[in-house]
């Protein structure tokens, strides 16, 4: 009998409250102390097509899901049939036998336990309808799996409560039924259960939201965005925060408006963010080079999907980097960030704002759709240490104390001291084109070059030594993994498998893509008795970075470009064939 390690799907057509379901069952394990890490699945369609959440829950920390199921719940037969050759020997497929017309022939002869229970008939009893479907379809799964009934109403009580008495009664009563029906008739054929252990209690929290937060944390008073997939809920949370917070937010027309807002509301002295995926942040990209002409600090989430074009708005990839590192016209510094997990999400989003006004430059955090959107368990962050630091800034008394303010002034960092437009004293101008110290638009050879090098210098002084990269597991390994953003968690979940099978694996993950760590990384792959990258693109693009910053060639990739996420156990076998 196995307990609390579980690998958990649910899939329904669109519209019949998949996602409602995976969360509260994300939830519950959550609240019983387990650690988890769900997934979402969808199309860009809006109603009918297939939908689906998968969930790993355990009692240690998991980076990552696999392919085999334990538990899949199948909201309508399109789910038993995309998904029923990913159950396990041994595991159990749950359905509707109102409904079901699906050949489940081969999963019973492959030792699954069939429970099928009347979903139909439950809905009816309760006098309800089919929003109640994934209800029942949870009263049965924590049924098979022995889960004290007590926790799942407290967690539908928090679910359903504002929806009204009647609503939260027909769901309390429909997942009731499907508990008990799941109990006697299949439980004591089943060998998985999950209990209740004593555990801190932890945040169950998407990388959007683990991002939003560290905004909110900085002190950000200032959201333009206009909702494109995965970026889209990073604008609905800071919105529900706005008023708690003081935040203004605004819900542009379109992502050249949100671009140009918030690097408005930058300019003007507060603390600004937009978000966006690959098309909407082409759509920026003039904003993007205005804020390095005129050295305004602004940060911009790029949270990659697919493309070219529209590709597949709803899907995952990793292919937007040498893009982001290259946008728009002309040179002029910018930082790139790619947290890899919600914990990142939260840390370097706090410290994006705080480097986009030390260096009076635009700041990029480069997420993707699965970390978007994937949802962890987490410790409650601990924020000592996280200090706001707003640069070198000017106030009406260190203005008055000088003969002229120069807003473009040539100093040995590249960085000008900063006044708020509208401070007495502090008048100058901000313009697209070059210009002198003052702002005016010049021309001239010299102060051209001059103010380059200026703009260049800028961020040679941030280092990025430590907190550029970080390298996992056994440094003398026989094989180093190299990778970045969401892949850095099924990366470390299959060289977890790896060593427990006895082989030596590392992993060196890139966090600062500009600036680029260079000499550590050079170091770790010089010392490395071989490589190998992996990545969510079709072109290896970390691959070409690190050859193009450190002349370290790495041959060996292992890419994935069909638009999912990485699972653990596909990854270990890849890496596994190199050992």
């Amino acid at each position: 009998m196995a307990t609390n390690e579980l690998s958990f799907m649910v899939g329904g057509a669109a519209g019949l409250g998949v996602k409602t379901a995976g969360l509260i069952f994300a939830r519950l394990c959550s609240r019983a102390g387990l650690h988890i890490y769900g997934n979402v699945e969808y199309p860009s369609v809006i109603r009918g097509d297939h939908n689906s959440y998968q969930v790993m829950a355990s009692e240690k920390r998991v980076f990552g899901h696999v392919r085999a199921l334990d538990v899949l719940l199948a909201l309508d037969d399109l789910s038993t049939e995309l998904h029923g050759d990913e159950i396990r020997p041994g595991g159990a497929l749950i359905y509707d036998v109102d409904q079901s017309k699906a050949d489940i022939r081969g999963l019973e002869e492959r030792g699954a336990v069939l429970v099928g229970l009347p979903f139909q008939s439950i809905i009816k009893k309760v006098g309800g309808g089919q929003r109640l479907l994934n209800t029942v379809g949870i009263g049965a799964t924590m049924g098979l799996l022995r889960f004290d009934f007590d926790a799942i109403a407290a967690t539908l009580q928090d679910s359903f409560a504002r929806h009204g008495d009647d609503v939260l009664k027909q769901n309390l009563g429909a997942a009731r039924r499907a508990y008990d029906a799941a109990v006697e008739g299949f439980a004591d054929r089943f060998g998985i259960t999950l209990q209740r252990r004593d555990a801190p209690k932890r945040m169950l929290l998407t990388g959007n939201e683990a991002l939003a937060m560290g905004a909110i944390k900085a002190g950000i008073t200032f959201y333009a965005g206009y909702p494109m997939t995965p970026s889209s809920s990073i604008l609905s949370y800071i919105a529900k925060h706005e008023r708690e917070y003081g935040i203004v937010v605004k819900h542009a027309e379109d992502e050249i408006s949100a671009a140009g807002m918030a690097l408005g509301a930058a300019f003007a002295g507060a603390r600004s963010m937009t978000a966006t995926s690959g098309g909407g942040f082409a759509l920026m990209c003039e904003f993007v080079g205005a804020a390095g002409m005129t050295e305004t600090p602004l940060v911009i989430v790029e949270s990659q999907r697919p493309g070219p074009s529209t590709g597949l708005p709803t899907r995952t990839e990793q292919s937007d980097l040498k893009f982001v590192l290259s946008a728009s016209q002309g040179e002029f510094p910018r930082i790139v960030i790619a947290p890899s997990n919600s914990e990142e999400s939260f840390r370097l989003a706090f410290e994006a704002f705080n480097l986009a006004e030390r260096y009076q430059t635009p700041v990029i955090l480069l997420m993707d759709k699965h970390l978007s959107e994937s949802t962890w368990t987490l410790e409650p962050f601990d924020t000592s240490g996280m200090v706001v630091d707003r640069g070198s800034r000017l106030d009406e008394a260190a203005l008055a104390s000088i003969d002229e303010y120069k807003r473009y002034a040539f100093t040995p960092s590249g960085v000008s001291p900063m006044a708020r437009p509208g401070t007495p004293g502090g008048v100058f101008v901000a313009t697209s084109d070059e210009h002198d110290e003052r702002g005016d638009i010049c021309e001239d050879e010299p102060v051209r070059s001059r103010m380059m090098e200026k703009r260049l210098r800028k961020i040679g002084s941030l280092d990025v030594s430590e907190c550029g990269w970080r390298l996992h597991g056994n440094p003398d390994a026989a094989l180093t993994v190299v990778g970045w953003g969401s892949t850095a968690s099924p990366i470390r979940g299959a060289v977890d498998l790896l060593e427990k099978e006895g082989a030596g694996v590392g992993f060196l993950q890139i966090i600062y893509m500009n600036p680029f760590p260079e000499e550590q990384v050079a170091r770790v792959l010089g010392k490395a008795r071989r490589a190998v990258v992996v990545e969510n693109n079709a072109t290896a693009q970390l691959a070409d970075v690190i050859r193009e910053r450190t002349g370290v060639r790495i041959e060996d990739t292992i890419l994935k470009y069909s638009g999912r996420q990485w699972l653990v156990d596909e990854l270990a076998e890849e890496i596994r064939r190199r050992l």
